[in-house]
């Protein structure tokens, strides 16, 4: 995979609010999440974060994770692999989103999207796996962790195939908006295709 590392814009979004406000009540509560994932007894660098529905929240959750995990110490890289309205360049104030590999203003941590000469990572989730694994072993090389922003989708298997190839999964729920049912209904997709499912995070609407 060819890495480009020009840096990025420094117009990091409100959203990532683990850049502007570390020490704030929410980035404290991701650190609670990721101190609960890195308790399970099989370590876990390569997670899929993976929204129960549309307009979830799951790209700003990815978005902060990975600062944090970045802010640790921890060189990590964050794959947007959002077949629908990726959000990470946004985010991140990225000049396009037609970069391979992007490192932001956040020391130790990088972007990866698709570029016009190589698929979209999220394309190649879903249509060439075999190449969304090498792009992992690849990245893998380079970086201590791995987070995958996945996108909801009705079939969920986005969702799977991101499971698959990551050491588990963390389901982002939405209070009063996500369904009790659907999110029954994820999980046990998930677990039926092998998917360690690391728990759930709720978030405000």
């Amino acid at each position: 995979m060819n890495m480009d590392r020009r840096p990025a814009h420094a117009d990091i979004h409100r959203d990532v609010f683990a850049f502007h406000v570390p020490r704030g009540q929410s980035a404290d509560t991701l650190r609670a999440a990721l101190a609960r994932i890195e308790l399970n007894d099989t370590p876990v660098r390569r997670l899929a974060v993976v929204g129960c529905m549309a307009g979830s929240g799951r790209s700003f959750v990815a978005a902060n994770l990975a600062v944090l995990l970045a802010q640790s110490g921890q060189r990590t890289a964050l794959i947007d692999a959002a077949r629908e309205r990726p959000r990470q360049h946004l985010l991140f104030g990225l000049s396009s989103i037609d970069t391979a590999s992007t490192a932001t203003t956040v020391p130790r941590l990088t972007v990866v999207t698709g570029t016009e000469t190589q698929p979209s990572l999220a394309d190649t989730l879903i249509e060439a796996p075999a190449q969304f694994a090498q792009a992992m072993t690849e990245l893998g090389r380079k970086y201590e962790y791995i987070l995958i922003d996945t996108s909801a989708h009705p079939s969920d298997l986005d969702a799977i195939s991101a499971g698959n190839l990551s050491d588990g999964a963390l389901l982002i729920v939405q209070r009063g908006i996500t369904p009790v049912h659907r999110l029954r209904t994820l999980t046990d997709r998930l677990r039926e295709s092998g998917t360690r499912v690391l728990g759930t995070l709720l978030i405000e609407e």
